[in-house]
Formats: structure tokens, C-alpha cells, sequence
């Protein structure tokens, strides 16, 4: 059987199931809306590959309850492109004590490791988008060319040329940096403490401005009033919803099912927050429909309103939805809050 035949005969409910047993301890598993995505895409992606097989590696049966581990891992899942592993023969354990159920959780879990989707998914690489991330990178690597003795390393901190992966470093050279870092005088500690307060503003500043320029670029939210709600707030954060119906089903029904019913919800993402901007991207060839806005309206505002929260909702066109809707939600609070994408 191959993965793609395992996932569509067990089905979603069941797998999520057993992802509660077998990964309990694993905090990815609180996140539902991502593996429901996830899941439906993998359903729909068609074999282009040369596949290849998905064994287990089992613990113990003694230590399926330890705190740390976890009792089965997929092999040669992680890092594969789905379109090859949907094609792969599933290959069961000896003496397979676990159900299809938790066989395909466990598949399922290994290859969303790097994310869940095209708006979720895990990068090495830091991003920049304007001029205060090109800004904060010339803060970071002055923040750290004091402590560095590798002369190449020197080099390219010094130079202006891009580094590969961003600032990153050998565990030899990060050690260096936190020996320096111990014996500090007063003097260099504040000095260290200012640079990184500048950086993280810097850096919040670029994702905010990034945002404002996208907004203007795929709405047609007025530029003042995109400035105003999203850089003079305590704190933002984003979130997507998309729906993957790939034509077989109701669009709005998957994405009001998913905002109400799988972890994060939309009441969920509610917490902490005065106002929201919810952008409803459509194929500009398949915009939303009267019917399918009445029961968006009907859907959001009845969550809401619930919370007290002030909600700005804006149609935007996106090429690459295809057919579907994507929803982007802007939490906005007004107190100073960690950036929920950096916790």
C-alpha cells in the first residue's frame, strides 16, 4: 500500500487520533488547522517520482510513555518532496504492534517536519524585505564581530557580500561568542544589550512594513489607513487559512469548518486582541461569491463579535489560489507582545 492509498483508506479523523497517543508529547500536535491542511494537500498531490519505501524505526514497548522520544518514527519522509513520497510503499514493522492509524500519523508527522504548508513551513534562512531587515543585518554583524577570531569568519562579517544562511555560525565560533559574551566589562554588556534591542525593532519593523506593502499591492486597503493599524500597533501577528477542495467540495464550508473547528481557531487566535484585518484572497477569475461573503460575514462576525474584537475584513486577488480561498489574519493588540511567529 502506498502512502497516499493508507491516508485516503484511514482518513484524517482517525489519524489525528492516533497522533494524540503516539505524539502527545511532541507540541506540534496542538496545531490541527495545520495538519488538516496538510493532509488534504497530501491527498491531492499526484505521484511524480521514483518512490522508494517508508520503514519504522519502534521503541521499546516499555518506553512508549517516556516524556522525551517517541515511540515510532517514519524513515524517508522528512525532507522528501511529497509528490515522490505520496508513491512510496509503506512498509509495516515485525510484529507491527501499532494500528494503520498511528502507522500514518507517524507519516504523516515526519513530513511535516519542515511545516505544513506554503505559509507554514521552516526556513534556515532568516528573510529580509526592506531596508530595516538590510538594516539589522549591518546591526548583527556588529553585534558579534567582537567576539569572532576566525579571520574568514571575520571577513565575510566585514564584507558586504550576502552569506549564504544568513548570520550563522560553527558551534565552535557560537561557543567563542558566548565566552566573550561571560566577560563582559559593564560597558560591552550594555553596549550588547542596546545593539540587540535595535535589531529586534529593526527587524519588527521590516515584517511590519512588508506586510503594509503587501496589503496595498493585493487590496484595496487604503495606504494610510494600513500604516496606521499595523505600525503604530503594541504588537501584530499573522496566520493563514487556506481552503484545499481542490474543486470537490464547498470552499467556504472548508474554511469556516476549519476556522471553527480545528486548533487554532479563530476564537483562539482571538485571545489578546482589540482589532483584527482579515484578507479574503480569491482567484480574481473565481472571485467570492453573494452567497459565499453572506456566509463569510455570517461565520466571522458571530466569533467576533463574541470577543469584543474590532474587525476590519477586506477582499484581496491572489494568482496562486487557484480556485480556492485564503485567509489572512492579522491579529493587532495594542500592548507590547512577543511576535507569535518568533515564540
Amino acid at each position: 500500500m502506498t502512502v497516499n492509498a493508507l491516508f485516503t483508506t484511514v482518513g484524517f479523523d482517525a489519524i489525528v487520533k492516533a497522533l494524540k497517543n503516539t505524539h502527545r508529547n511532541d507540541r506540534s500536535v496542538r496545531c490541527l488547522a495545520g495538519y488538516k491542511e496538510a493532509f488534504d494537500i497530501i491527498c491531492n498531490t499526484e505521484f511524480d517520482g521514483t518512490g522508494g519505501e517508508v520503514t519504522f524505526d519502534v521503541k521499546a514497548k516499555e518506553h512508549w510513555s517516556d516524556s522525551e522520544g517517541l515511540p515510532l518514527l517514519a524513515n524517508d519522509v522528512e525532507g522528501d518532496y511529497w509528490e515522490n513520497t505520496v508513491g512510496k510503499t509503506v512498509v509495516k514493522p515485525d510484529d507491527n504492534p501499532f494500528s494503520d492509524a498511528e502507522l500514518a500519523g507517524a507519516i504523516l508527522w515526519g513530513m511535516t517536519f519542515y511545516g505544513f504548508t506554503r505559509h507554514a513551513k521552516w526556513s534556515p534562512i532568516e528573510e529580509r524585505f526592506t531596508q530595516y531587515g538590510e538594516m539589522a543585518e549591518r546591526l548583527e554583524r556588529k553585534l558579534y564581530l567582537p567576539y569572532i577570531r576566525d579571520k574568514r569568519v571575520k571577513r565575510e562579517l566585514k564584507g558586504k557580500e550576502e552569506m549564504p544562511f544568513g548570520i550563522c555560525f560553527t558551534m565552535e565560533v557560537w561557543d567563542r561568542i558566548d565566552y566573550g559574551k561571560k566577560h563582559q566589562n559593564r560597558s560591552k554588556l550594555k553596549r550588547f544589550y542596546r545593539l540587540e534591542q535595535r535589531i529586534s525593532e529593526l527587524k519588527s519593523l521590516d515584517k511590519c512594513q512588508h506586510l503594509i506593502d503587501e496589503l496595498i499591492a493585493t487590496t484595496d486597503i487604503r495606504k494610510d489607513d494600513a500604516v496606521n493599524r499595523i505600525m503604530k500597533a503594541g504588537s501584530i501577528w499573522e496566520s493563514w487559512r487556506e481552503s484545499h477542495t481542490y474543486g470537490k467540495t464547498s470552499r467556504m464550508d472548508y474554511i469556516i469548518d476549519l476556522i471553527t473547528n480545528y486548533c487554532p481557531t479563530l476564537d483562539d487566535l482571538c485571545q489578546d486582541c482589540q482589532e483584527m484585518i482579515i484578507v479574503a484572497y480569491t482567484d480574481k477569475n473565481e472571485p467570492m461569491t453573494e452567497s459565499e461573503s453572506n456566509q463569510f460575514y455570517k461565520a466571522i462576525f458571530s466569533i467576533l463579535e463574541e470577543k469584543g474584537i474590532k474587525p476590519n475584513l477586506i477582499y484581496g486577488n491572489a494568482d496562486d489560489v487557484r480556485g480556492e480561498i485564503a485567509l489572512r489574519i492579522i491579529g493587532i493588540s495594542n500592548l507590547q507582545q512577543n511576535d507569535k511567529d518568533d515564540e
